[in-house]
């Protein structure tokens, strides 16, 4: 068996991000090419009580089992928490779900712990949410990941939902955000008007703190809200790209304008996700519940046709909307963006190719999905006509009508948007001795561009960059330019990056001042994963489990400090799980259990091992930028078989004959290393030995040198064991004692 790709792969590779978005795949839970089932088994007594009239308003969960069923993947989850979501969804007939997976017991569900589960009773054509969020990633904007589900509740189908992705830290943490940068929740009322700078002038029922409840960070939020509403200040541009992300919401607000997305910030001061990023300093809007879309209507508006220039709620403050006319280049830019939309793939033959699959998928389970005409009475055929023609009611286009109409509109309102160059997604990769910072620039005409920079506090020094591939360019005319340098130690730079076109009108990145970074690392402590079992039926840890374990070794001369530095199964996550307050000494182990339970203790990880393999890595702290201490992947491995270096700390990682977990992989001696009371004799052997000294319950597990299984026993009588080693083959054994979780190891020798 090969156990390893490689036996040592060091990571010498470390991404920083400014403003890059990151687009994570749709995995298993998203994917939109199958239409996955979803069964909730849940006492009858808690459903009716859930779904009782006076109950609707309340959150509270009840505990519910989960099976998951795509075809492919069928997974079991029991004891979830399960309840009603949403706000006027809650009196529809079909309700929209909450499925929380660590409500009752730590655990998750594809690293997820929750999912929402929306009913769509506004919509005919049970696509619009889905729709949006597929353009807001065509248009490369971070946007939540969704897909058709079919619910069923106690084996009865209640229909076809949208699954969509909720926004908390996991979600910030699959886009490589912070969980420490503050997420609020945007409730009824945000209109974004700073009221002074007293936290209490502002509703915490409207500006909802989602993490970090405890200790919520209101004073850059008040910030921010106080230069937003400035902007008669002569440095108005300077100030607020520092404090928010522009080009981020200008690029979601043309998406949203153009969708008819009304139940937002700009016109109903509702529904919208806002996240502080302590990297950048900088607040980013993240769009949220977009079923009111594509037509549909509750103010008598034609959305098709409203003036995208004039999309805010008239004679009402909209600070955040209002940025376009206090700053004429963002007006140009959400114009170029709105423009380059409409054709690239905001058309009626894009979006129809685009839908066709999906509507393929869910027009069976549309048929026979009952609870769909509860609410407004749609039939089966009311859905098949509402992707091309209006409902009435609420329903004022259909989904294709819409988008056919409001192109149209659009692309007469916009005029000719011709920005300044739009330089973005700047981030830096840093690679051995080498960094490299990739960016691009785009607009309606060529530009020349070039890069400042300095190093380590030095001169300012500049690049002219080119994107024809030669020099640093690696792929001509993609709009993507990079620029490589040398950092042989750990280096701070200072940059900005400039564009000027063919009109000789010019940008920069930033627009104020500079960016600053901090590349490369010093020499980190030579802290060693000595052993690792991915499969383990055999040791237990404090709380009696059989889980995944690792074995830290300290290889230094000196006593390491294992509190500012991380473990991780995830190479993109260096910072997934800090290590605990534990000072350890040269030549001393640690052994932590992967098993994903933090509540167990503190030596207790958020992630477990894979038996099919992965990565685990050590990574030193965020002031040395997590630099790699020591990494690995491993391939398949054996159930309660374990893997480590030998000798310990050095050379490749192999399969280990016996598992030490917290003791050197060198076994040199037939003593107990582990308890003081087991004894064997005679040692070494030739017909029999006797294992003395046992206790009630102890568990005996013997292997032979090699790695393979013997035998197993458990003490249930005498306290000792006599061995009948007559016929085993001559050679070293290795004799396995468990006594309440701690073990105790001896050596065999058969003569």
């Amino acid at each position: 068996m090969k156990l390893f790709n490689s036996f040592l792969f060091i990571i010498l590779s470390f991404s920083v991000s400014f403003s890059q978005v990151i687009l994570p795949e749709n995995g298993v839970v998203f994917n939109d090419k199958v239409v996955p089932k979803i069964y909730i088994k849940i006492n009858t007594d808690f459903l009716t009580e859930m779904l009782t009239f006076e109950n609707l308003g309340s959150n509270h969960e009840y505990p519910a089992d989960f099976i998951w069923n795509d075809g492919e993947h069928i997974d079991t989850i029991t004891n979830v928490g399960f309840r009603l979501r949403g706000n006027t969804s809650r009196k529809a007939a079909k309700k929209s779900f909450k499925i929380e997976f660590d409500k009752f017991v730590s655990q998750h569900f594809y690293g997820l712990d929750e999912l929402n589960i929306n009913g769509e009773h506004n919509d005919p054509s049970i696509m619009r949410s889905k729709l949006c969020w597929d353009l807001m990633k065509m248009a490369g904007v971070e946007s939540t990941r969704s897909n058709h589900v079919a619910l069923y509740i106690n084996d009865i189908f209640y229909g076809v939902y949208i699954n969509v992705e909720h926004i908390d830290n996991t979600y910030l943490k699959t886009r490589k955000k912070d969980p420490d940068g503050q997420l609020f929740k945007c409730n009824y009322g945000i209109n974004f008007v700073y009221n002074g700078d007293n936290p209490n002038s502002y509703s915490k029922d409207v500006y909802e703190p989602a993490n970090n409840t405890n200790d919520t960070d209101y004073s850059s939020f008040i910030q921010f809200l106080k230069v937003l509403n400035s902007p008669s200040d002569p440095e108005y541009r300077c100030k607020l790209e520092a404090v928010f992300d522009v080009d981020d919401y200008l690029k979601r607000l043309a998406i949203e304008i153009l969708t008819g997305h009304w139940d937002n910030p700009v016109y109903n001061i509702n529904n919208a996700y806002l996240y502080h990023n302590p990297k950048s300093g900088k607040f980013q809007l993240i769009s949220y519940d977009m079923d009111n879309t594509f037509g549909i209507d509750w103010f008598n508006v034609d959305w098709s046709k409203r003036n995208v220039y004039s999309w805010a709620k008239s004679g009402q403050k909209r600070p955040i909307y209002e940025i376009i006319k206090h700053i004429p280049e963002y007006k140009l830019r959400l114009g170029y963006y709105i423009e380059k939309y409409l054709n690239d793939f905001f058309n009626k033959p894009f979006l129809k190719s685009h839908l066709s699959t999906l509507f393929n998928q869910i027009v069976p389970l549309r048929s026979i999905d009952n609870f769909a005409s509860l609410d407004y009475g749609y039939t089966f055929a009311d859905f098949l006509y509402s992707y091309e023609s209006a409902l009435g009611e609420h329903v004022k286009n259909g989904l294709f009508e819409y988008i056919e109409l409001r192109n149209i509109s659009a692309k007469s309102q916009i005029g000719t948007p011709d920005p300044a160059p739009i330089i973005e997604n700047t981030f830096i990769t840093d690679k051995n001795d080498e960094a490299t910072i990739t960016f691009e620039v785009h607009g309606k005409h060529n530009a020349s561009v070039e890069i400042f920079y300095s190093l380590n506090n030095g001169i300012w020094l500049s690049e002219i960059l080119t994107d024809d591939g030669t020099g640093y360019d690696v792929v001509a005319d993609d709009n993507k330019f990079h620029f490589t340098f040398a950092i042989p130690v750990k280096t701070d730079i200072r940059y900005y990056i400039t564009a000027k076109d063919e009109r000789s009108i010019s940008s920069r990145l930033p627009v104020c001042h500079y960016f600053t970074e901090s590349l490369g690392f010093d020499s980190p402590p030579k802290l060693i994963i000595n052993e690792f079992m991915a499969d383990n039926t055999i040791i237990k840890d404090n709380a009696g489990e059989f889980d995944d374990w690792i074995e830290i070794f300290n290889a230094d001369n000196k006593t390491i400090w294992l509190g500012d530095k991380y473990l991780t199964d995830n190479p993109e996550s260096p910072d997934k799980w800090k290590m605990p307050d534990i000072n350890l000494d040269p030549g001393k182990f640690a052994l932590f259990w992967a098993d994903e339970d933090q509540d167990q203790g503190i030596v207790h990880t958020n992630f477990k091992l894979s038996k099919s393999g992965e990565f685990i890595g050590i990574f030193d702290n965020d002031i040395n930028n997590f630099a790699p201490i020591d990494t690995f992947h491993f391939s398949q491995t054996t159930t309660n078989v374990t893997y480590g270096r030998y000798p310990d700390g050095e050379g490749n990682v192999v399969r280990l004959s016996v598992p030490t977990p917290g003791f050197s992989n060198i076994l040199s001696s037939s003593e107990n290393i582990y308890l003081t009371n087991p004894k064997l004799f005679p040692n070494p052997a030739t017909k029999r030995t006797t294992l003395s000294n046992l206790q009630l319950y102890d568990k005996i597990t013997i292997y032979k040198d090699s790695g393979n299984f013997i035998l197993h026993k458990t003490i249930t009588e005498n306290n000792h064991w006599d061995l009948d080693t007559e016929y085993w083959n001559p050679g070293v054994y290795f004799i396995l004692v468990e006594r309440n979780g701690v073990f105790s190891l001896l050596k065999l020798i058969k003569s």
